[in-house]
């Protein structure tokens, strides 16, 4: 009888100590801001798409967490890897687009946007009432772009490294500075 106590007791223990091991990592597991990355979801549209596709997007835009501005952006690889995977028909990578005239043009509709023109190669432009941020870097070699959006649910973050086009129409030098210019323009529109 006592033999089988300690048997109890000891499968028990066991038990306990297995369950931790798998709940307290999941339970403790955290990014580097301690908020969940601000895109999830954003490649749910992928589910149906080519074979491996959602995985590469999970991985380039949701499992990063890009709305910490000192962060790179995601591999440039797994974009790399996304393109080669597309077959005609999918969509490109869904948090790849930088930022948008209307986007920008909403930023500056209410009058208290401010701009930043430190760096040559560099460019910026916030909506210091809605904590709206776009910004561009047009630096060869360091191509990227940044936008953020607080006031949407869930927050819109996008942050990557501009690229050549997969057919070579625009090259990353050439999106860069398209991105930079309607900015530098927006930013004219409302004498900044």
């Amino acid at each position: 009888m006592y033999i089988s106590q300690m048997v109890k007791l000891f499968v028990s223990l066991c038990f306990s100590i297995l369950t931790s091991l798998v709940v307290l990592p999941v339970t403790y597991a955290t990014t580097p801001d301690g908020s969940t990355p601000a895109n999830e979801g954003v490649c749910d549209s992928l589910k149906t798409a080519t074979n491996g596709l959602y995985g590469l997007c999970v991985a380039y835009c949701e499992a990063q967490d890009l709305d910490m501005f000192d962060k790179e952006p995601p591999s440039i690889k797994i974009l790399e890897n996304y393109r080669k995977k597309m077959q005609v028909g999918d969509p490109d990578m869904p948090c790849v687009k930088c930022v948008m005239q209307s986007e920008l043009d909403d930023m500056v509709s209410d009058g208290v946007a401010s701009c930043n023109r430190l760096i040559t190669n560099r460019i910026s432009i916030t909506d210091n009432d809605n904590l709206n941020f776009a910004e561009v870097d047009k630096t060869p070699g360091r191509e990227r772009c940044r936008f953020v959006d607080v006031n949407t649910t869930p927050m819109t973050v996008r942050s990557h490294v501009i690229v050549t086009d997969k057919d070579l129409t625009v090259t990353a030098a050439e999106r860069a500075q398209m991105y930079f210019d309607a900015i530098d323009a927006t930013c004219l529109s409302i004498g900044k």
